[in-house]
């Protein structure tokens, strides 16, 4: 992801696509990789669209997210908009509960017993 990042930054790209830019990180790499593709948007003013498994991570990270279910976006715009209780039961018929965490949502399973 390093590389994909470098090469649009060296390519003077207005967006970066990235697919699962925290897969396979430790808690700590998945903080350290958010939050320098967040200083490049900051600093260079590049759009990055990520595909993220991670509702918690896209919410904390994201200024609007897409939720997308059997291919089609069922939700768009700000996370704490969009990642609701009933949107991801509804969509992907999950038992989860919406916090605030600061100014962010964070999206934590819910144990059905």
């Amino acid at each position: 992801q390093r590389v994909v990042v470098a090469r649009a930054l060296a390519q003077e790209a207005g967006i970066v696509i990235l697919d699962e830019p925290t897969s396979a990180l430790d808690i700590g790499y998945q903080q350290q990789a958010l939050e320098l593709l967040d200083d490049l948007r900051e600093e260079s003013g590049l759009t990055l669209v990520a595909a993220m498994h991670d509702l918690t991570l896209a919410a904390q990270y994201a200024d609007r997210v897409a939720l997308l279910a059997h291919g089609r976006i069922v939700a768009d715009g700000p996370p704490s908009e969009v990642l609701t209780e009933e949107n991801i039961s509804a969509h992907y018929h999950a038992s989860v509960s919406v916090v605030r965490v600061a100014d962010r949502v964070a999206v934590v399973p819910t144990r059905s017993r």
